[in-house]
C-alpha cells in the first residue's frame, strides 16, 4: 500500500526564523518534559524516604537542607499542639528521709551510650530470691520456687513481688558475684503484689530510681531477672519498648495499673526490674499472658509479647509504707466474692456470691461458706463492687454483720474485719 506523504506549508519552508522557531519550541519542550519528570520521579523517591509523604516529603527534605530556612526556624516560636486529655499519673513519691541516704546516685548519662553499657551498669544491682517452704516428711525447708528482684538501698533492702516470697518459711538471696544470702522479710502488700527484704551483705549496688509518670509508649526497655530457674538462667537480659501505659488488669481478684512490655519475661523473672536506657528503674517485672485463648481444635494459643511490670513509682509508695509500719493495712474478711446475672445450674437465685474463702481468715473463722449468697453488709443490699468499697473503709478489728443465704434460709453472722496481709502470709 502506497502512502501519501504532505510536505510541509510554502511559507515555513522558506522562512528561516520559523525553522528556527519550531526548533527553539522543540528545545523548550524537551526541557520542560524533563523538569517535569525529575520533580515527578525525585516526589516519588522521596516521599518513599520520608514516611510516605509523597511530595510533601520531597518539599520538606529541601527546606530541611536550605540553610536559610534552618536558620530561621531554629528562631522560631514553637508551634502550639492540640490539647489531648490523659490520664494524670502518679505522681513520683516522696522518700523516707532515714532511706534516702543509701538510695542510689543517677548514673552519668554520657557514659551509658549503647545497651551493653546500660546492662554492665544495672546488672549488679539485680538479685535472685529463693523461697524455701516446710514441706510435709522434710526435716529442712525445700526450695519451692523462685524469682527477681532488684537492689534497692546499699544498706541491703531489696524490692520484689509479694507472690515471690508468699509462704515462706526461709528466704535466700542470690547476688551476682555468687554469693547467696539470708533474707529477712520486712513486709509485703498482697492487694499490690509488692514485698521488700532486708539483707546484711558488704558492696552491694543499688539501682537508681526513675519516674514512671513521665516514661513514653515506644520508649525502649530492658528486663533483667531470673527466669525459670535460679541458677541455670540468672541474669537473663531481654530488650523491648513499652507497648502502653496504665492497663488495669485483674490479677487474684485484684485490679491494679501496669505498663505493658514486649520484652520477654518468663516465671522467674517477677520482682525484677525493667530498665529504662537511663540505667533507671521504671517498673518492676510482675505478670505476663499465657494465652491468647483456644484455636478450632481446642488446643491453646500461646500469647508472645504480652507481659506487665508495676509502675515504680506506685511500687516505692508501697515500699515506703512496707519499711515504716512492716506493711501496707489493707483491710478485709478473706473471700471471693462472684456476681451471677441471671439463674444458673448450681443457683436460682441472681445476686453477689462468696466464690472462695481464705483458710484461716476472719469470713471462715466465723462460719461463711463458699456457695453463700450475700444479702446485706450492716443491713444494706449491697453491688459487688459497693461490698467490696465498704470493706475497705472498715477498720482492722472491726465487727460487721452479714446477712447471707443458705439453703433457702436467711442468716446474720458477725465478721471482725481482719488485714489482707496477714491471711496471705
Amino acid at each position: 500500500m502506497s502512502h501519501k506523504f504532505y510536505p510541509y506549508p510554502t511559507d515555513y519552508k522558506n522562512t528561516t526564523s520559523l525553522r528556527r522557531a519550531r526548533r527553539t519550541g522543540n528545545v523548550f519542550v524537551i526541557i520542560l518534559c524533563v523538569i517535569i519528570a525529575i520533580l515527578i520521579g525525585g516526589g516519588a523517591f522521596f516521599g518513599l524516604t520520608n514516611n510516605g509523604q509523597g511530595w510533601n516529603g520531597f518539599v520538606d527534605f529541601v527546606t530541611r537542607n536550605c540553610p536559610a530556612y534552618c536558620t530561621t526556624q531554629k528562631n522560631a516560636a514553637p508551634a502550639a499542639e492540640a490539647e489531648t486529655p490523659v490520664k494524670t499519673p502518679t505522681a513520683k513519691p516522696t522518700v523516707d528521709p532515714d532511706v534516702s541516704p543509701y538510695l542510689a546516685q543517677p548514673f552519668d548519662p554520657t557514659a551509658l551510650t549503647s545497651i551493653p553499657d546500660v546492662v554492665d551498669a544495672v546488672s549488679p544491682g539485680v538479685v535472685g530470691i529463693l523461697n524455701y517452704q516446710k514441706k510435709t516428711g522434710k526435716s529442712e525447708p525445700v526450695l519451692a520456687g523462685s524469682g527477681s528482684g532488684f537492689v534497692y538501698t546499699v544498706n541491703g533492702l531489696i524490692i520484689t513481688n509479694h507472690h515471690v516470697v508468699e509462704g515462706a518459711s526461709e528466704l535466700k538471696v542470690s547476688l551476682t558475684d555468687g554469693r547467696t544470702v539470708d533474707a529477712t522479710l520486712v513486709g509485703g502488700d498482697v492487694q499490690t503484689d509488692v514485698a521488700v527484704l532486708k539483707i546484711e551483705a558488704e558492696g552491694l549496688s543499688a539501682l537508681p530510681i526513675g519516674d514512671s509518670a513521665t516514661v513514653r509508649v515506644g520508649e525502649f526497655v530492658l528486663a533483667i531477672g531470673d527466669p525459670i530457674s535460679a541458677d541455670e538462667l540468672s541474669g537473663s537480659v531481654t530488650f523491648g519498648i513499652l507497648s502502653a501505659l496504665s492497663r488495669e488488669i485483674n490479677i487474684e481478684g485484684f485490679v491494679n495499673e501496669y505498663l505493658q512490655t514486649d520484652a520477654a519475661v518468663n516465671p522467674g523473672n517477677s520482682g525484677g526490674p525493667l530498665i529504662n536506657m537511663r540505667g533507671e528503674v521504671i517498673g518492676v517485672t510482675s505478670a505476663k499472658y499465657t494465652s491468647a485463648g483456644v484455636d478450632e481444635y481446642g488446643q491453646n494459643i500461646s500469647s508472645e509479647g504480652i507481659g506487665f511490670a508495676l509502675p515504680i513509682n506506685n511500687v516505692i509508695e508501697i515500699a515506703q509504707s512496707i519499711i515504716t509500719d512492716g506493711s501496707k493495712v489493707r483491710p478485709g474478711i478473706g473471700v471471693t466474692i462472684v456476681t451471677y446475672l441471671e439463674p444458673t445450674t448450681d443457683i436460682t437465685t441472681p445476686g453477689v456470691y462468696i466464690y472462695g474463702v481464705t483458710e484461716g481468715g476472719p469470713a471462715e473463722q466465723a462460719g461463711i461458706r463458699v456457695g453463700d449468697r450475700l444479702v446485706r453488709l450492716d443491713g444494706k443490699e449491697m453491688t459487688q463492687d459497693e461490698f467490696v468499697m465498704v470493706i475497705r473503709t472498715k477498720q482492722v478489728g472491726e465487727s460487721i454483720v452479714l446477712t447471707i443465704e443458705r439453703n433457702g434460709e436467711l442468716m446474720n453472722i458477725n465478721v471482725i474485719v481482719g488485714d489482707m496481709n496477714e491471711m496471705r502470709k
